[in-house]
């Protein structure tokens, strides 16, 4: 009986998690190219919550993003700048020891333990370790309160753009974006 609760409660989960795209057969590692937040901010503990998660693939419009060859390889952070271009918060300085999602392929995280609160409106730049910028916005993204973000019910919410992966997605991008997110500077490997 315990075997069969485990079994439904995964299959619970990926249903839940997957998010559009998914598919039985997901391949990938944390489920890249889907709304990070549903899953880490509605499903898991406090502690494995997120304050702003995405995915980086090896070009604007994958047609499997569980395909892993589509996936660039991480480690991959996040950059938040201000008008001026200068950085004001670097996910490098939030890395949380032992967390296994360091490991996963392409995706990029806070956790919101480490940088609870993020508010205003930033370019948003993606860098490998070595801190060569693999992809970079060209728009302002705003951000107001992380509280107030619905992963679930809503979304796309351009007020507040916590879930990188909720218009950065393919077909169906929203938002203004392109398409999933992808290096636009230099190949990720």
């Amino acid at each position: 009986m315990l075997r069969i609760l485990f079994f439904l409660s995964g299959f619970l989960l990926t249903l839940s998690c997957g998010g559009s795209g998914s598919n039985s057969s997901v391949q990938g590692w944390h489920f890249q190219g889907r709304n990070c937040l549903a899953c880490h901010n509605v499903d898991l503990k406090p502690e494995k919550n997120l304050l702003v998660g995405g995915t980086i693939f090896k070009a604007l419009n994958v047609q499997n993003p569980d395909n892993l060859s589509e996936i660039c390889t991480g480690p991959v952070y996040i950059q938040f700048l201000d008008q001026n271009y200068n950085v004001v918060y670097d996910s490098r300085n939030y890395v949380a020891q032992g967390s296994k999602g360091y490991k996963g392929k392409g995706n990029f995280f806070i956790l919101k333990r480490l940088l609870n609160y993020l508010s205003g409106s930033y370019y948003v730049r993606l860098i490998d370790e070595k801190g060569n910028t693999l992809a970079q916005s060209l728009t302002l993204h705003t951000f107001t309160d992380i509280e107030s973000y619905k992963p679930r019910e809503k979304p796309v919410d351009y007020t507040n753009r916590f879930s990188c992966n909720t218009c950065h997605t393919y077909p169906d991008p929203q938002g203004g974006a392109p398409g999933f997110i992808y290096p636009n500077a230099k190949p990720c490997e």
